[in-house]
């Protein structure tokens, strides 16, 4: 049974902050959807537990829910749309376009087809914010083009179906001449880019966003796990290699700080004023209470942030 409305007031401990142009007070923690349905190594859990995950985050103040038809093939958005069906409390939830129906297509037409099958999976009529999935892989024809996906998104978007629109995806240089070119998105997304062994985003995009009043999100805050985690499975099979020497002098300084280098990690980011959402990818309620036990207004200090960022 879901906890009354009255319950979850007095147990929310999370910040909020405004999500750019849209004026929306959202919880700087997001729930990313990628993982609390199951590991593909691991095989899908009970839809049991992913319910279990999303009214913990709800009880604990978070209000912003970020999912895609990527994630286990629409499993994430089936899970979200039975476990936020019927909550009251004010809350937002994303989702994206350009894998569904077919992976990674960018047309007006495939904006539609795969909206469609996404509200049906969420159980609702809409959506507060509609993404571009991986805009790296459509590029800048595929979509500012003659019936491509901007095309589709603005008639998702004047139709009321989402409120608002945006950008996700690694490569920095397109989306920053996006927000520069055009004023359509309301927020971008990046991953593994804006984090303790990289501030590559911080350079390039986050200024631009915060010139136009467009949300940031800092997704992946862990490096895919590589600050959490995943870090032992990593170095044992290599992934992000290039950054294990960078890993380890993170490792060296902050081995004796209080918090660790997990939640030191989220810190660091919740410390700059321009991100909106740090979008956590949560598997289970442990690592769901360990990304909102930052969000208490603490900040890292000017200091403290530039011995991290000299260490990497």
């Amino acid at each position: 049974m879901r906890a009354s409305a009255q319950q979850r007031v007095e147990r929310i401990v999370v910040e909020y902050r405004r999500f750019g142009k849209t004026g929306w007070e959202v919880s700087e923690i997001g729930m990313g959807g990628s993982w609390f349905y199951g590991r593909p190594e691991e095989g899908l859990l009970p839809v049991s537990h992913g319910i279990k995950v999303v009214e913990r985050a709800l009880e604990l103040g978070v209000n912003y829910f970020d999912t895609a038809p990527l994630y286990g093939k629409g499993r994430s958005e089936e899970v979200l749309g039975i476990a936020l069906e019927g909550v009251v409390e004010p809350h937002y939830l994303a989702t994206k376009v350009g894998y569904y129906p077919e992976p990674f297509d960018y047309t007006r037409d495939a904006v539609w087809r795969g909206l469609d099958a996404s509200l049906k999976r969420l159980r609702r009529d809409g959506v507060d914010l509609l993404q571009v999935h991986e805009a790296e892989m459509a590029g800048w024809e595929g979509i500012f083009g003659k019936g491509r996906t901007l095309e589709g998104l603005l008639e998702v978007q004047e139709q009321g179906i989402a409120e608002a629109i945006g950008l996700t995806g690694s490569d920095l240089e397109l989306m920053r001449k996006a927000l520069e070119e055009t004023g359509a998105f309301a927020s971008v997304l990046t991953f593994c880019q804006y984090d303790l062994l990289t501030q590559e985003a911080r350079a390039e995009l986050v200024p631009a966003a915060a010139e136009r009043d467009v949300a940031v999100i800092a997704a992946s805050p862990l490096h895919a796990g590589l600050l959490g985690s995943k870090r032992d499975r990593w170095i044992e099979k290599g992934r992000f290699e290039a950054l294990h020497e960078k890993l380890g002098r993170i490792e060296a300084l902050l081995g004796d700080a209080p918090e660790g280098v997990t939640r030191t990690a989220l810190r660091y980011l919740l410390s700059d004023a321009r991100v909106s959402v740090v979008l956590c990818g949560v598997s289970d309620l442990d690592e769901l209470e360990v990304c909102v036990s930052v969000s208490d207004g603490v900040t890292l200090s000017e200091e403290r942030i530039a011995t991290i960022e000299e260490a990497t």
